[in-house]
């Protein structure tokens, strides 16, 4: 996300920007009141933590949190913290694997209706860049392969917004297809230049402004 904050008003043009008010909780909260890495350092330089709800999940590479009971959204910081407290370097299965959760993160919650969140997700294969797309994202996305619009564009190509709406945007509400597909060729230009082999986005949520597109998790 860091990285998307800091490069997507460029390759937009100024028409989207990210708030990555985003903070990373490590194990050290367990063992320090105060200093570096302490829930009160952490409050100092993020007062915002105390001004909005927030969502907490852990930061270890882990697929599908919210089907694994692994997402706390839209708590206050005291049952956000607490949410945390109680996880952090637990025992945890996630599927077929077992370990410990160690590093979890803190965004601010944002609002908005199931019917806003969206799918998306670049992959490179050895002659093109495939784009999959799905009118229905979150938790509940599904089966993503079965049911993904999909756009192959080849190596060395550009990508059009034209391409973008009659390809992947036919079950989209049409007043949100120009923006979305504006943010969709932004997103593509970014992963190309930056070298990326996969990004995946889910959900990608565009409020009811129609112009707001909020990446709110992304791998």
């Amino acid at each position: 996300k860091a990285l998307l904050q800091r490069w997507l008003p460029e390759y937009s043009e100024g028409r989207f920007k990210m708030d990555n008010a985003g903070v990373l909780i490590s194990p050290e909260v367990l063992t320090k009141t105060v200093g570096p890495g302490s829930w009160a350092a952490i409050l100092e330089a993020n007062p915002w933590l105390k001004e909005t709800n927030l969502v907490a999940k852990p930061d270890q590479l882990i697929k599908r949190r919210g089907k694994a009971g692994l997402l706390s959204v839209n708590k206050p910081f005291v049952a956000a913290q607490d949410w945390i407290m109680q996880r952090m370097c637990k025992e945890q299965k996630v599927e077929m694997v077992t370990g410990q959760l160690t590093h979890f993160l803190i965004e601010p919650f944002v609002p908005h209706k199931q019917e806003e969140e969206f799918y998306i997700c670049i992959v490179s294969n050895r002659y093109d860049d495939e784009l999959l797309f799905c009118h229905e994202g979150g938790v509940d996305v599904g089966d993503v392969d079965a049911k993904a619009e999909r756009l192959q564009v080849l190596t060395g190509d550009s990508l059009s917004t034209q391409q973008v709406v009659s390809s992947l945007l036919s079950k989209v509400p049409a007043a949100k297809q120009e923006n979305l597909a504006l943010f969709i060729v932004a997103l593509f230009n970014f992963y190309k230049d930056l070298h990326f082999a996969y990004l995946e986005i889910n959900p990608l949520v565009m409020l009811g402004d129609n112009k707001t597109v909020v990446p709110l998790d992304m791998a």
